[in-house]
Parts: structure tokens; C-alpha cells; sequence
């Protein structure tokens, strides 16, 4: 098998001109079969289909960190401080993975991350006890201020 098409879309020119394989894989959750096309053409059909859906699955991962822990672009333009970029989100979402499962968390990731940033300076005991302090201060201020105005 060959591409059909040696200028696909807007006159672009495929340079590729070795032999292809086509394979066809059943997925029974969804309507229409999926079509690969590999170069691989030794290799069982069900090794190659394997291959691409563990390909698929770090696709999603890597979608899902550029998405919700905001890579957006990357600070640095050196191969240190990219990589320095990515462990650093690699980290944070083992951290989150680790912390969901050890809180026996039921909610999404997402919902996690969300509520992490946005009680991650907050330290609910401390702000308690200064709202049980400051009520106690000003009870006793105006116990001592009913005495003053008979």
C-alpha cells in the first residue's frame, strides 16, 4: 500500500515512498473501525494496535498536563529549562495522583488541581484559632465597655 494522494492538502508533497501496511482495528465501543497506517510490516496486527493505544494513552497524559497545569509555552528556550519544565509538571501530577489516592479522593483530577490551588496557602486550623481569638478579644472589649456607658 502506497498513499493515494502524492499532494495532499494545499499542495503539500509527500515525500514518503516506502511501502505501507494497512491495518484495521475493531473497537467495539465505537461505530467505525480504526485504520492505521504503519511501516512496520512484520510485526502481528494486534502488537501494532497495542503499540498505537499505549501510544494514545501517553498522548492523552501529556494533553492533560498541557492543559490543566498550564504549558502553554515554555519559559526557557535551552533543553535544560524545558526539561526543568516538564519534570516540574510530571512532579506535580504525581504529587496530585499520589494525593488522591492516599485521601481516598472520588472526584476528578481536574477538581482535585482546582481546589488545591485554591486552598494551598490556607491553613484551616490556624485561621480558626485567630477567628476564635479575635471573637474572644472583642467579647471581652465589650464586656469591659458595658461598665463605662450606665
Amino acid at each position: 500500500m502506497r498513499f493515494a494522494n502524492k499532494h495532499p492538502r494545499a499542495g503539500r508533497k509527500n515525500h514518503y515512498i516506502h511501502p505501507l501496511r494497512r491495518i484495521t482495528v475493531d473497537r467495539p465501543t465505537h461505530e467505525q473501525p480504526l485504520v492505521l497506517a504503519t511501516n512496520d510490516l512484520d510485526s502481528p496486527a494486534s502488537a501494532i494496535a497495542r503499540r498505537y493505544k499505549d501510544r494514545w494513552g501517553i498522548e492523552l497524559f501529556f494533553k492533560w498536563i498541557k492543559q490543566h497545569l498550564k504549558i502553554k509555552s515554555f519559559f526557557g528556550r535551552s533543553e535544560n529549562a524545558v526539561r526543568i519544565q516538564l519534570l516540574t509538571a510530571l512532579i506535580t501530577y504525581l504529587l496530585l495522583a499520589i494525593y488522591r489516592k492516599a485521601q481516598h479522593y472520588a472526584g476528578s483530577l481536574w477538581i482535585l488541581l482546582a481546589e488545591v490551588r485554591a486552598t494551598l496557602f490556607q491553613r484551616p486550623t490556624r485561621e480558626t484559632e485567630r477567628y476564635h481569638r479575635r471573637k474572644k478579644a472583642a467579647a471581652e472589649f465589650a464586656a469591659r465597655q458595658m461598665g463605662l456607658f450606665v
